[in-house]
């Protein structure tokens, strides 16, 4: 039986049970919302799996299909819930249609003629279960080969995005401005023992480029705007920022009436943004945490909303992404809020005749 402890001899008299004792009629209901075999497989499934972690859903009457219901779809129920399930193997060779019609007009005068009907489709069912089980298993063998193939490319595109964190750190963090490299060795020399050996940290140690970045009108004043309209999302909120800086971010968070923000971030920087709070008098609210976001531990277990401003030229090319998106599968919590989680990059052809006259014809003179 899909609901109780109950085992029948074929599916007619196993949906015939599950009708009276239950109150789902199956046959009907495949028939009438016109269920192939892949979905009338999920909602078999589905109630198996709801048996197996409820041990009171057994016990339900009135049990309803209507067709809105997300698991008639999802292909996680084409796992059978009980290893060589008999009745999976029946579905597609029942004709569910004349079974429903036949069950709502049964009389017990008729009962003799029901039998009969069954043990012919039983004895039919026999010479095909073998064919219906290659199928199944030939189905099987095709995902598995679909999810094998999967993998190989979820491991190719990992490879390719770890070569292109390579290029990234060689190609533009080598090139960051002197004034930069100056701040940072002034650091180093104040701070011997502070965390180091990792150029892409160093490099958002000293003040050029953050001064870059906050005179930036668009990018601050986007996200400021962005925080300020959106009050009402984090007032009384848990905010995390990854890759604070100067703490720009987490101090509007803090403004826009968050109950606490927690800043994260793995230079030196973050000594100045530890200044920067404390001199808007926002320390009570903020807390500045420095680390890797991959290894540290923050002190909640989980936070409603997640900022970061991680886009580089070329949207990817700061190579942060991935830092933000293990802070969101590790810490934000169901439902929370990630900002921004969508970006988009358009491409266009332009002409420009200074650039072509000073960079490239400027060789045929």
């Amino acid at each position: 039986c899909l609901f109780c402890t109950h085992t029948f001899q074929s599916p007619i008299v196993l949906f015939r049970h599950v009708k009276q004792a239950h109150g789902f009629d199956f046959p009907k209901t495949r028939a009438s919302l016109k269920l192939d075999f892949y979905q009338s497989m999920r909602v078999v499934n589905y109630i198996r799996t709801m048996g197996l972690s409820d041990p009171n859903f057994g016990h339900v009457s009135g049990f309803v299909v209507d067709g809105s219901e997300a698991f008639i779809n999802d292909d996680q129920y084409l796992k059978p819930a009980i290893e060589d399930d008999a009745l999976l193997y029946a579905l597609d060779e029942l004709d569910l249609d004349d079974t429903a019609s036949v069950a709502s007009s049964s009389r017990a005068g008729s009962l003799a003629r029901s039998h009969a009907m069954e043990s012919s489709l039983v004895s039919a069912m026999a010479g095909s279960e073998k064919a219906k089980e290659r199928e199944l298993m030939a189905r099987i063998r095709t995902l598995e080969q679909q999810l094998g193939l999967r993998d190989r490319e979820v491991k190719y595109v990992t490879e390719q995005f770890d070569e292109y964190r390579q290029m990234v750190k060689r190609q533009f963090y080598d090139s960051i401005d002197d004034s930069n490299a100056e701040d940072h060795r002034a650091g180093a020399a104040a701070e011997p023992g502070s965390v180091g050996g990792d150029y892409y940290f160093n490099s958002y140690a000293g003040n050029g480029i953050h001064m870059q970045m906050l005179q930036d009108r668009v990018r601050t004043e986007g996200y400021r705007d962005f925080i300020y309209d959106c009050a009402d999302v984090f007032r009384g909120k848990v905010v995390l920022d990854v890759g604070c800086g100067t703490g720009i971010l987490s101090m509007f968070a803090a403004k826009a009436g968050a109950a606490r923000v927690i800043a994260v971030d793995n230079s030196d920087i973050i000594d100045k943004a530890r200044a920067n709070v404390i001199e808007n008098g926002l320390d009570g609210v903020i807390t500045l945490v420095r680390g890797k976001i991959e290894e540290l531990e923050l002190p909640v277990p989980q936070v409603d909303i997640i900022v970061s401003e991680w886009m580089g030229y070329f949207l990817l090319f700061e190579a942060m992404l991935d830092s933000v998106l293990v802070a969101r599968d590790r810490f934000l919590a169901p439902g929370g809020l990630l900002a921004p989680s969508a970006s988009y990059v358009y491409l266009t052809a332009i002409s420009d005749a200074a650039y072509m006259r000073d960079q490239v014809n400027y060789w045929d003179d």
